[in-house]
């Protein structure tokens, strides 16, 4: 029975440290914000303890820092982390995209087109938190093509860190918005089969995120 509410204790701690990965990923808690255990316990319907032991996971994997009244704050991103970060992304997630070039065949291709509509769709709409969600599922559907799950796991675990600064992403100029867009030019290097330009117009999209988030984060 102790061997079985352990396991259970566990099972609940990853539920909810899969929850609090996700909303920090796709940037639904800001730089700044205080999550306290017993509100996250209420909202999720959970006790206490597996939410605590989720957030100190999260507070070692560098996402969240643990406060001494019983909170945790996602911590404000410094410029020299963000870049260093970014450096990190562009060339893992340049990796990701180039070993998955071969294994992009039509249906992938297919599933790719369709995520990218989403992603489009949401950002015409305006709806900041639902683009986030479709980017995420576009990139993360690509990075597992490349079946490597150890670098898909450590690109994720940067995403952590550094999603909370996404919600800066948004509004973005009308220009921006309608304009040909970075992950056009990625499918079609896709369809061609070539993962050194997929490489290349990744990083760049990498790149043109960064220099948004510099503009209205890091200059606000």
């Amino acid at each position: 029975m102790i061997e079985m509410d352990k396991a259970q204790r566990m099972s609940l701690t990853a539920q909810v440290e899969s929850s609090l990965r996700s909303a920090l990923i796709v940037g639904k808690l800001k730089p700044g914000a205080r999550l306290v255990t017993r509100d996250l316990a209420a909202q999720l319907g959970t006790s206490i303890t597996p939410v605590r032991e989720a957030l100190l996971r999260l507070v070692s994997a560098g996402a969240l820092d643990a406060t001494p009244a019983a909170a945790f704050l996602v911590p404000e991103m410094s410029l020299q982390r963000f870049e260093e970060i970014t450096l990190i992304r562009k060339q893992l997630e340049g990796l990701a995209v180039r070993t998955a070039t071969p294994f992009v065949k039509k249906k992938q291709l297919s599933e790719l087109k369709k995520l990218c509509v989403s992603f489009m769709q949401a950002k015409l709409s305006g709806d900041a938190a639902l683009a986030l969600e479709a980017n995420r599922a576009f990139r993360f559907t690509l990075y597992g093509y490349a079946q490597m799950p150890t670098l898909e796991a450590l690109i994720e675990q940067l995403w952590v860190q550094i999603g909370p600064c996404f919600n800066y992403l948004y509004p973005q100029p009308a220009e921006v918005v309608n304009g040909h867009h970075n992950y056009d030019h990625l499918l079609e290097a896709l369809q061609a089969g070539d993962g050194v330009t997929s490489e290349r117009i990744l990083m760049k999209a990498i790149d043109d995120g960064a220099a948004i988030l510099k503009q209205h984060y890091f200059e606000q």
